[in-house]
């Protein structure tokens, strides 16, 4: 008899900001990466006030990272997008 390691998360181990934050996740199209500010700016919060819930997310293998690499003016910068993975999108529909 094989057992499956159950991917479901408890209210209870996630923090308050990384449950607000995956509620603002959750409001996005299915599978659309959202970028740290436009969370930040849905949850009315600046941007590093939920870098560390994205990151308890992503222990949690409930979000996912892309991290893309753009030129702003004349030096290379990097913007960091998010979006649920597609085992939580689909339990949840």
């Amino acid at each position: 008899m094989t057992t499956t390691k159950s991917t479901r998360i408890e209210a209870t181990d996630l923090s308050d900001r990384a449950f607000r934050v995956l509620c603002q996740l959750a409001l996005y199209p299915r599978g659309a990466w959202v970028d740290v500010p436009s969370v930040a700016d849905g949850l009315k919060v600046k941007p590093h006030a939920v870098r560390r819930a994205l990151a308890e997310l992503r222990t949690a293998g409930v979000a996912e990272r892309d991290r893309r690499f753009i030129r702003d003016g004349d030096r290379p910068t990097h913007r960091t997008y998010f979006r649920l993975t597609n085992e939580t999108s689909e339990a949840s529909a």
